[in-house]
């Protein structure tokens, strides 16, 4: 298995600095999105291997409480993510989510697919054996978004490229970006049959999986194709960043919160893959962490009303810092992020 760790924190940065300058905010739309999950049925199994769910909470965040799997050590909301919630999150039916994305220029746009997005791409590129040929075979990109991953891949030499996304506004502001129609809106409820009819070589879902209603029906989709090879994913994982979270009450959380009602860990990731049929090629272990905890500490510092010299010193230190910090962090298998590719086995 190819093992990589770490990314510089320098790329996000300035896309990521409203959510300091917005963390009332965006922390008041994370609690709006606690509110609707407050009102769904309660989670009586585990989202990764659907056992009952028999652990005691092991923590209450936003009202929400969270336990652990006894089964697959997967974390898990106490609230059911339904049709409505995940509407309610991507359809704009309660929250514009694509508000964030449906104003932005050509130039930022293109900023945020060469930051983020064609690194993810170049590591799918070097993952993949020899029996993936660029010019014909297929990749899907299901959960497209704004289109960033679609151009990505074109970047990097994948020519049969197309996704599918159920935000409509994301759909056409993917389009408009890429100049071609190369993402098709879906509906929720017709993500697998999209996955159990494709002839593609390739599914990717970039930070995807864990906002799905149904994880488990997507992933004996891709288990019963026979056509598709590869399986390539982003998730969140149970890391610092929740403990960051949890200490301080009135910050915007990223990680666990809004869409995010479980999350994944390395071994709830090794229970699915062990289930369905899947080995792991790659793995990229880089996460936000340490962005995390200089938000908390910018916040906390604003509250104690310290001086804005004193706050520029710390940012100063800590920015020159902020890569080694993350790249231990990562280094611990405990951040906040994983890419994982992963290859059919068509031996049961």
């Amino acid at each position: 298995m190819y093992k990589k760790y770490g990314k510089s924190l320098g790329d996000i940065l300035d896309i990521k600095n409203n959510f300091i300058s917005k963390n009332f905010d965006l922390y008041n739309e994370n609690m709006q999105l606690a509110s609707v999950a407050l009102a769904q049925p309660k989670r009586e199994k585990c989202k990764n291997c659907d056992k009952e769910l028999k652990n005691e909470v092991s923590f209450v965040k936003q009202g929400i409480g969270y336990k652990f799997c006894e089964n697959c050590n997967h974390l898990n909301g106490d609230f059911e993510d339904t049709e409505y919630f995940a509407k309610a999150v991507y359809v704009d039916e309660v929250t514009d989510y694509s508000k964030y994305y449906s104003e932005e220029s050509l130039i930022a746009w293109e900023s945020r697919v060469e930051k983020i997005y064609n690194p993810k791409a170049s590591f799918l590129s070097e993952c993949l054996d020899n029996d993936f040929d660029l010019e014909n075979d297929e990749v899907i990109d299901i959960g497209a978004g704004s289109g960033y991953f679609i151009k990505a891949l074109l970047n990097s030499s994948f020519k049969n490229v197309r996704g599918y996304e159920v935000s409509h506004n994301q759909v056409k502001l993917a389009n408009s970006m890429l100049n071609d129609d190369l993402v098709k809106e879906v509906g929720i409820n017709d993500l697998v049959s999209v996955i159990s009819n494709t002839r593609a070589e390739i599914v990717s879902m970039i930070g995807v999986l864990e906002h799905l209603t149904n994880p488990r029906e997507i992933l004996k989709a891709i288990s019963e194709n026979p056509h598709i090879k590869y399986y390539y994913i982003s998730v969140p994982l149970f890391s610092f960043s929740v403990f960051f979270e949890i200490m301080k009450d009135n910050m915007f959380n990223r990680h666990l919160a809004g869409g995010h009602t479980h999350l994944y860990t390395n071994e709830s990731i090794e229970y699915f893959c062990n289930e369905f049929n899947l080995s792991i090629k790659g793995q990229w272990q880089f996460g936000a962490d340490a962005m995390d905890l200089y938000r908390m500490a910018l916040v906390t510092l604003e509250e104690k009303n310290v001086s804005k010299d004193l706050v520029e010193m710390f940012s100063k230190k800590y920015l020159h810092s902020i890569d080694e910090i993350q790249l231990s962090l990562d280094k611990t298998d405990f951040s906040s992020e994983v890419h994982v590719l992963m290859k059919k086995s068509f031996e049961k």
